[in-house]
């Protein structure tokens, strides 16, 4: 498969935009089921997805031109050509929820029942937009001889690995992680909406923090195209602290919630006078 789609006149459509337009707009319909869902305002997710995919894409890609300077000091202009590749996903999360806080603020609406709302949609959106690395034959994995290892074309084989021809999949690794992450998230969604089971707001979202974070950080030991941090990956480092403090937050969501209901408790029993 070559990297591009089709043309019309001068205008040429990349596999790797279009992947990426698809992944924006499924993550929108289930964001708007979600808010459907939660009984919330249609117009604030429109609002949130016309500030936050740009702002998203923006961020993905300094992010990602940042780390990988190098590449970009000797022809700056290639750092618009975005169709060649080079979002990095924790520059978009930073970019998304770094708008929802901004937007939060400014309505006067809870921040975390938002980033809840969008948790779902986000990380399906991040399973459909792996396969942008598919065909930009990118962050792939070392060489295997598994069944389902990939064909990487010599021109695309790091330094050093000139001579193996199938690699990791690894966009594919994270793609089916993304998809479990989501139908549990969409689970305990709807659990937590349509019957008794209850949760703190921001929950179903640090809950998606930790397990993308997790499965990112197994996935990405397989990779040979890491940002490296001295001996350390930085994907795996950043991994690693959004893990911890989303497990850190989401404990703290739990002694509010456990407070909060004996001391409705204490109310109802009659200890309040």
């Amino acid at each position: 498969m070559g990297k591009i789609a089709f043309s019309i006149g001068t205008i040429t459509f990349s596999w790797f935009g279009l992947i990426l337009a698809l992944a924006i707009l499924v993550a929108c319909i289930i964001n708007w089921w979600h808010v459907r869902l939660r009984n919330e305002e249609p117009d604030r997710l429109l609002d949130l997805t016309l500030y936050s995919v740009p702002v998203g894409i923006i961020a993905a890609r300094i992010y990602y031109v940042a780390m990988n300077w190098q590449m970009y000091a000797a022809d700056p202009s290639e750092i618009l050509r975005i169709w060649h590749g080079g979002l990095a996903i924790h520059g978009a999360l930073i970019g998304v929820i770094l708008t929802i806080w901004i937007y939060s603020q400014v309505h006067n609406i809870s921040f975390w029942r938002w980033a809840d709302i969008v948790a779902p949609g986000l990380v399906f959106g991040q399973a459909i937009g792996q396969w942008g690395n598919f065909v930009n034959q990118d962050a792939f994995g070392y060489p295997t001889d598994a069944p389902w290892g990939i064909y990487i074309d010599y021109a695309y084989r790091p330094s050093g690995y000139e001579q193996f021809d199938f690699f990791h999949p690894t966009f594919l690794y994270e793609s089916c992680w993304g998809l479990a992450v989501f139908i549990l998230l969409a689970a305990v969604s709807w659990l937590t909406t349509r019957t008794s089971a209850k949760s703190a707001p921001g929950n179903l979202f640090l809950l998606y923090i930790i397990l993308y974070s997790a499965g990112r950080l197994v996935i990405e030991g397989l990779r040979l195209d890491s940002e490296m941090i001295g001996d350390w990956r930085l994907a795996q480092v950043v991994s690693g602290l959004a893990i911890v403090c989303a497990g850190v937050l989401m404990w703290r969501n739990h002694i509010v919630q456990k407070r909060l209901k004996s001391v409705i408790a204490g109310r109802r029993g009659g200890g309040w006078y």
